[in-house]
């Protein structure tokens, strides 16, 4: 019989090929990549400011459309000179009158804050604290095996006084 040696399987990428290839990197691919990290910190700012949602979109196309024509060498260098970009078309635009940083405002009654008009009081609670503490502990741990020991000998007593 002929030592028929079974062939290797044959590997992803040659069953399916492109699988596990890494992408071409190419000049559009590149700045694509530099655009969407630029845009997803430009997007995480303009969150946080008080704009209407129209003029936030309207910004960031503004912002990733100047970044286009010139995005630097790194993606470092396309987020910063997005927010600079961002920085410079915010100064130029007025504030709407109408947003509000934050929720209104609303004025009521407030319960004034309890005063402590005993001082001493206050300075005895906190002197007594540590000394409660301290009885609170021994009581709790060394009475039960001290009255545990009473038991014990007390128990040894009358049984030896009861020997002849």
């Amino acid at each position: 019989m002929k030592n028929n040696k079974p062939e290797p399987p044959l590997p992803h990428d040659a069953c399916i090929p492109g699988l596990y290839s890494p992408p071409v990197e190419t000049a559009a691919t590149i700045l694509e990549a530099r655009l969407e990290a630029a845009g997803r910190r430009v997007a995480a700012y303009l969150r946080h400011l008080p704009l209407p949602e129209r003029s936030r979109h309207e910004l960031a196309l503004k912002t990733l459309t100047t970044l286009a024509e010139d995005p630097g060498n790194n993606p470092s260098q396309a987020e910063a000179r997005a927010m600079t970009i961002l920085r410079e078309l915010l100064a130029e635009q007025p504030v709407p009158l109408f947003v509000v940083p934050g929720p209104p405002v609303q004025r009521m009654h407030m319960k004034p804050e309890e005063m402590d008009r005993r001082p001493w009081v206050r300075v005895f609670l906190r002197l007594g604290r540590p000394l409660w503490n301290m009885t609170a502990y021994f009581f709790n741990s060394r009475l039960i095996d001290m009255l545990t020991y009473a038991l014990l000998i007390a128990g040894i007593h009358v049984l030896d006084a009861s020997l002849p």
